[in-house]
């Protein structure tokens, strides 16, 4: 304090959230000086002030660097997207190659970029740099014969594998000295190498070079040049097959056409019921929960009929079987040719329980259309001989429920209101109508 003549000082601690990031200081040099409350109270003030403006400078200067990111990543998608392309419309390899080189070592902000070819009967010792792009400060690599015999023996299966090379500094990346000798004739301090695959076999590398000194390569670069590398496999295995391209893309539409047609009819089988061919349980469940969520939104009516087969069980025991399944079958079709709007959903409840959505209908209108169910199918007169009744034919009864959908409220309260208006129905003697009260 003496040295810069302090006589009384005061400080407050600056914050940022709970790390203490510094401190703000007031100094009296000519005289002692007796702080005041009010003036204490100030300076802490204004160092949480400060402590709030330097969190919000950092997270200013953090949120640059993430749009920076994305730009850079933006960038390199692009990149990637017009090389798909290319590679769909080009069979010129040589250029293909050219022009990704320079786009992606002004995406890296790198020094080269280069594709190396192995000789084909070199047993991987032996190639030449196919394609480059590098800044003119550094030694060009292109057309080149290479001569490495460390790598065909050290590192050719590997690459056939897949695996990527990552160096960071190549002075600590403990390679071969044949290996790094080779790369200090192309002065290179870091790099990324990616394996070129045509069909099964090692065809070349993609090598992305830093010269001018090491560098951390970061997750999204590396996975950004290995995709890069995985276009040009394909740009490698198209050059040979594009001639075939056009009936093998005509069998591909095809078969694509054929499949969407066939997960068409297996949506359309999973929904309807395999006797009766209505709508099963799990097509009823979903458009109760659609047609409930539609009419909350427009405060509309909707109406729900479960009708059930009376006696149904004497029924079968009486005919048998294959006869219950066509008593199914029939009351199914007379049901149909009552709903005539396409909205109304009939499906199979489960055993000889079926069910009617009747959306935008009031009790009124789901009553009249109950009442010529009940009728059309009474009139099929299926003959039911083993009920010893005035009415030896199968009859129905049905339940409604009708609702204008509310919040509060779900599926499964219509579901069980008219689930007790058909258990009246069936107390009341069955072959009837009975309602739930109107909610």
């Amino acid at each position: 304090m003496k040295q810069f003549r302090i006589r009384a000082y005061a400080t407050a601690p600056i914050f940022i959230g709970q790390k203490l990031w510094g401190v703000l200081a007031a100094y009296q040099h000519s005289k002692p000086y007796q702080w005041q409350d009010q003036e204490i109270q100030f300076l802490s003030q204004v160092a949480n002030q400060l402590g709030f403006a330097v969190k919000q400078a950092e997270l200013m200067a953090r949120s640059e660097r993430k749009a920076e990111d994305l730009r850079l990543l933006n960038e390199q998608q692009e990149i990637l997207f017009k090389l798909i392309a290319d590679i769909r419309e080009s069979l010129d390899l040589n250029t293909l190659f050219k022009t990704t080189a320079r786009e992606v070592r002004k995406a890296l902000q790198t020094d080269r970029v280069a594709i190396f070819q192995f000789d084909i009967d070199s047993q991987y010792n032996s190639g030449e740099f196919v394609a480059e792009n590098v800044l003119p400060e550094y030694d060009s690599a292109i057309a080149l014969k290479v001569s490495d015999h460390c790598f065909g023996k050290q590192y050719a299966a590997r690459y056939q594998q897949g695996q990527v090379q990552v160096i960071s500094d190549l002075s600590q990346a403990g390679l071969n000295r044949c290996h790094v000798e080779l790369l200090e004739n192309f002065q290179v301090k870091a790099q990324v190498v990616v394996p070129l695959i045509k069909g099964v076999a090692l065809w070349g590398l993609l090598c992305v070079h830093q010269c001018d000194r090491p560098r951390i390569w970061n997750s999204a670069e590396i996975n950004f040049i290995k995709q890069l590398a995985a276009q040009f496999s394909v740009a490698l295995r198209h050059a040979d097959l594009l001639s075939q391209a056009d009936s093998k893309a005509e069998q591909l539409d095809q078969a694509l056409q054929a499949l969407k047609q066939a997960n068409e009819k297996l949506e359309e089988l999973s929904n309807l019921d395999s006797l009766t061919q209505i709508s099963n349980r799990r097509f009823f469940d979903k458009s109760l929960r659609s047609e409930w969520k539609r009419l909350l939104r427009t405060e509309k009516y909707l109406s729900l009929i479960l009708l059930d087969i009376d006696h149904f069980k004497i029924y079968n025991d009486c005919y048998g079987h294959l006869a219950g399944d066509q008593c199914l079958i029939d009351i199914t079709q007379a049901t149909r040719l009552v709903l005539k709007r396409s909205s109304d959903v009939l499906a199979r409840y489960g055993g000889e329980e079926f069910t009617v959505i009747l959306p935008d209908t009031d009790q009124i209108g789901a009553v009249k259309i109950a009442e010529e169910i009940r009728k059309t199918v009474k009139n099929l007169k299926i003959p039911n001989e083993c009920m010893q009744t005035d009415h030896p034919y199968v009859t129905i009864s049905l339940g409604i429920a009708t609702q204008i959908p509310k919040a509060g409220q779900s599926v499964q309260d219509i579901i069980r209101q008219a689930d007790q208006a058909l258990y009246q129905a069936k107390a009341k003697g069955r072959d009837t109508v009975v309602c739930a009260p109107s909610q």
